[in-house]
C-alpha cells in the first residue's frame, strides 16, 4: 500500500470515477500498487512521464476538469513556482477505484 495524497476538493470527483489520474512532480508507485483515500481503495493501471503542458492538453478530464485553464488553475495554486513552466516533467498516475465485491454482486 502506498499513500499518495489528495485535497479534500477531489473527494467527490475521485469517488464518482471522474478523476482518474494525478500528475505530480515526483513517482509515487508503480502499476498495481494500492493507495486508500476518502474511505476507498484506488490502483494505479499506468505511471508515465509526460510535459505539464500535454498533460493540461491531453488529460485534463482524466485530472477531473472540464477545461485545461482549469487544470493549469488548480496546478498553479498547488505548485506557485512551477505554474506557468508548462515543458516541466510530470508523472502522471492514471488509477481506478477498486470496488468491494459486495458491491459488484448482481441481484439474484
Amino acid at each position: 500500500m502506498i499513500t499518495i495524497p489528495f485535497k479534500g476538493y477531489f473527494k467527490h470527483t475521485m469517488l464518482t470515477g471522474k478523476k482518474t489520474a494525478t500528475s505530480r512532480t515526483r513517482r509515487y508507485g508503480n502499476p498495481g500498487d494500492q493507495f486508500q483515500i476518502f474511505g476507498e481503495t484506488f490502483e494505479l493501471i499506468g505511471v508515465n512521464r509526460k510535459m505539464l503542458g500535454d498533460v493540461a492538453k491531453q488529460y485534463f478530464r482524466e485530472e477531473g476538469f472540464l477545461t485545461p485553464e482549469e487544470f493549469l488553475e488548480c496546478w498553479g495554486s498547488i505548485h506557485p513556482r512551477a505554474k506557468f513552466d508548462l515543458t516541466l516533467p510530470v508523472w502522471l498516475h492514471q488509477f481506478r477505484i477498486i470496488k468491494s465485491p459486495i458491491f459488484e454482486r448482481k441481484p439474484e
